[in-house]
């Protein structure tokens, strides 16, 4: 089953390949190497000089990743980083295919800035599914931050 999804997952980038072939370059398309990966706290990276891969190898790993996990929405997500923040050609090439994630560019100088505000809203979807699964009992030592930011505790014993 699974050799199956990865076979057709093959044909459709083969077919956007011969279909795209005078917009992309063959250094745009080769497999990258394993050295360059890395994964630390939930997000992959892949750190390589340009023309390396980098783009068509996340776009067919992401392609090839199972159904998104309903309960935690920021599963599939594949962010682009570039220069100018924009989709390069390979991108926009491909993207078609990526149905399931989602896609997003963002310039190589916003990328720290945007790996941290994104981990801090994973977290706090996090505590708030934990404790509204609790029935409003015990929250978090996150959920406790979040209700005490946003005073959630002094309008809850005003009601």
């Amino acid at each position: 089953m699974l050799e199956k999804k990865f076979a057709d997952i093959d044909k459709k980038f083969e077919n956007v390949l011969n279909k795209n072939k005078r917009k992309l370059e063959n250094a745009q398309i080769k497999p990258i190497h394993d050295k360059f990966l890395f994964a630390q706290n939930g997000i992959t990276g892949l750190i390589a000089p340009p023309g390396s891969g980098k783009t068509f190898t996340y776009l067919k790993m992401a392609a090839q990743q199972q159904e998104p996990d309903e309960k935690n929405p920021f599963y599939e997500l594949v962010v682009i980083c570039s220069t100018s923040g924009q989709f390069d050609q390979t991108v926009n090439s491909f993207k078609d295919i990526i149905k399931k994630s989602k896609l997003v560019c963002i310039k190589d100088t916003e990328l720290l800035d945007w790996i941290k505000k994104y981990q801090r809203r994973v977290l706090k979807y996090n505590a708030i599914n934990e404790y509204i699964n609790s029935k409003f009992k015990d929250p978090n030592e996150e959920m406790q931050r979040i209700l005490e930011k946003k005073h959630f505790r002094n309008k809850q014993k005003e009601i």
